[in-house]
């Protein structure tokens, strides 16, 4: 698997995991989401240090 396919997966699952946050209503449940969320941001892009604003 190429690069470029694992980022898209990323991102694809990224759209995902934004869903299920809005949809979640349990606040612990969306502290896990965004934890989540923080860590593909950082598989994405790791040299990128604006990927906090997620947490």
């Amino acid at each position: 698997m190429t690069e470029a396919e694992e980022v898209t997966i990323f991102i694809e699952e990224l759209g995902r995991l934004f869903d299920e946050y809005k949809k979640c209503k349990d606040d612990r449940i969306r502290v896990q989401i965004i934890k989540d969320i923080h860590l593909l941001a950082e598989a994405i892009d790791p040299d990128n240090e604006e990927n906090n604003h997620f947490i």
